[in-house]
């Protein structure tokens, strides 16, 4: 049976001779000929083809273009003009997120690659170069590749205190030694720029993701993004306001994010609330999605930390927001209590055993209310470890984070 494909080249030299090589192979029917990415995705989008034969070098081609392809249940192979071309189409491939590769000479494996995806139930086989042809590509920023370790910070609506818990945490780490990357991925409005008296001309995590979706992002390229503010501790900004959030997509940010883990020991990542894509229509399923990027980090984190205040109004919600990303997503976070004050008349205990009760998890901390302390950071662009020092708020956190380092994920 022949597989049904799209040719998408892009007027490159060797388009024409790909096309009569996939005309006389068998086992490969040539569906349509595309002229652009956006004939190439209609097509696919149609139901009409197995496979999508498209060149490293279309114009419009990225990360965003071939998940849309992929997502349409489409095998996305990207076809190279020669063998001095192969190594750095494979590299480039990879970076856009193309798992298969193939010289135009040898078209008669694309059937074998579909039935091979079909079988392993639409696992694109893995023929990408190895780790070791992927650094010869780019320049490491340090001595050795890291793995680290993903720190997800995410609660309910509220302000509850997400980007002061996530500010914090990443200060800490920073202050034990290890090399941490905050990034502001609140997709309502990155505050963590104006929170730390960074002058953000430029979104670092928008100029990231660009550099992801055109499959050119490296360690060298995310550590140039991000804002250091001191030996270990670098940020990577958020979007400058809530209405550019499509502008993060969601395979770019995923790059992003796995890119972060090779930069830096740990990775803390501050979080909006929203879960749900309500807003979006759900016929269109190329469209962005606003939760994208919350649910993807919650997914591949090490750690979910979800932050909750003690009055009525905050424990209800954090009840519901536990349950929700336990349903959800399958998670069972740790739980974090800011803004403690006795003016509440509750104990620590009360609260705790009040959470225990509604969501089966006891809290990690319960860092106490210190308006003067946080306001006094805010005005002059501390973190915790240069504003907090003495602090009862400090103490806490660095208690907290003891404990997240101790404690396996």
């Amino acid at each position: 049976m022949s597989v049904p494909v799209l040719i998408a080249a892009g007027g490159e030299p060797w388009e024409a001779d790909l096309v009569a090589a996939a005309v006389a192979t068998d086992g490969i029917d040539v569906v349509r000929r595309c002229v652009d990415v956006a004939d190439a995705v209609a097509t696919a989008s149609s139901g009409s083809v197995g496979v999508a034969l498209v060149s490293v070098g279309l114009p419009g081609l990225d990360a965003d273009a071939v998940r849309r392809l992929a997502g349409t249940d489409v095998l996305v192979v990207a076809v190279v003009g020669g063998h001095e071309t192969e190594q750095a189409a494979r590299q480039h491939a990879g970076a856009l997120g193309i798992a298969s590769v193939v010289p135009w000479t040898r078209l008669r494996e694309v059937p074998a690659l579909a039935r091979a995806t079909r079988r392993d139930g639409g696992a694109e086989l893995d023929l990408r170069p190895s780790s070791a042809e992927r650094d010869d590509a780019a320049v490491p920023v340090s001595d050795h590749q890291r793995e680290g370790r993903i720190t997800a910070v995410w609660g309910p609506p509220g302000a509850p205190g997400r980007s002061t818990v996530a500010r914090g945490i990443a200060a800490e780490l920073a202050a034990y030694g290890r090399r941490t990357v905050l990034i502001d991925a609140d997709v309502d409005g990155g505050t963590q720029a104006a929170a730390l008296a960074l002058l953000d001309e430029v979104s670092g995590i928008l100029v990231a993701s660009r550099d992801a979706n055109s499959g050119t992002l490296t360690r060298e390229s995310l550590t140039a993004c991000l804002r250091w503010i001191g030996p270990e501790l670098g940020v990577l900004t958020g979007l400058p306001r809530a209405d550019r959030w499509p502008s993060l997509r969601a395979a770019a940010y995923e790059s992003v994010l796995e890119t972060a883990r090779e930069v830096a020991d740990d990775v803390v990542v501050d979080l909006g609330h929203a879960l749900d894509d309500a807003d979006e229509p759900a016929y269109d399923s190329a469209a962005p999605r606003r939760a994208a990027v919350a649910r993807h980090t919650l997914a591949v984190a090490d750690r979910v930390i979800v932050v909750g205040s003690p009055d009525p109004v905050g424990l209800s919600r954090l009840a519901r927001a536990v349950l929700d990303v336990r349903s959800r997503l399958g998670i069972e976070p740790d739980v974090v209590i800011n803004r403690m004050r006795p003016t509440l008349g509750w104990s620590a205990r009360e609260i705790a055993d009040a959470v225990e009760r509604f969501t089966g998890l006891r809290p990690l901390a319960f860092l106490p209310d210190a308006p003067a302390v946080i306001d006094h950071c805010l005005v002059h662009g501390y973190t915790t470890v240069e504003g907090a020092a003495g602090s009862p708020f400090r103490t806490t956190l660095v208690t907290l984070v003891d404990q997240l380092r101790v404690q396996p994920a």
